[in-house]
């Protein structure tokens, strides 16, 4: 187990199957209205969160699709004079620039946290592969019953700093044997299956 305070020794790096990017922490900027991280176990070593340029890619990336879509289902131009189509141009592109702001994922030496929610990655009880949407995730959960319902697998693995350290504590938690992970879960996160035990349910 890594140091809580400094994360040394760095675990080795993780597979990733999610995403072939290479993020890194920022060093430049603190990050925005982070959430508070875990008492007592230790610092946030590695964080994610949209940058303001991202989001504003991505609010007016959004507005032209809307507009696109707009353009597309009348046929033309005449719904320019009108003030109901420019209204959900607007509230789209706010939307994503207001969501991309709530996007939050952090880690320590032995916790991962998710927007406010957060997990001790060396507990871990429960370990779920699912489908939300078109993103892949696990659903988590730690021996004191904290749980990350939607844990995104291609944000975490954009950074693989971060990940390297959250799959650490995954293996020490199958490992364990007190761990239930499921068989997708498994082959999801290539965990060998000779460690730890298998929990008793076997869905995908």
């Amino acid at each position: 187990m890594p140091d809580p305070q400094t994360g040394d020794p760095r675990p080795p790096a993780a597979p990733r199957r999610e995403s072939s990017a290479y993020e890194t922490t920022p060093t430049d900027r603190a990050p925005r209205k982070a959430p508070p991280a875990p008492e007592d176990l230790g610092p946030t070593l590695e964080w994610s969160q949209f940058a303001t340029k991202h989001r504003v890619q991505a609010a007016l990336a959004m507005s032209t699709l809307m507009t696109a879509f707009i353009i597309f289902t009348e046929r033309g131009f005449d719904w320019t004079d009108e003030w109901f189509p420019w209204f959900w141009i607007v509230v789209s592109g706010v939307f994503f620039y207001w969501r991309g702001g709530c996007e939050w994922m952090a880690a320590g030496a032995v916790w991962v946290q998710e927007g406010p929610k957060w997990v001790n990655t060396y507990e871990l009880v429960r370990i779920r592969f699912s489908v939300d949407g078109l993103n892949r995730v696990l659903r988590i959960e730690d021996a004191d019953g904290r749980k990350i319902h939607s844990f995104g697998l291609r944000d975490a693995q954009s950074n693989p700093l971060m990940w390297d350290l959250v799959y650490n504590g995954i293996l020490h938690s199958v490992a364990s044997g007190n761990c239930d992970i499921s068989r997708k879960a498994r082959k999801v996160l290539q965990i060998p299956p000779s460690l730890g035990e298998e929990g008793e349910h076997l869905a995908d």
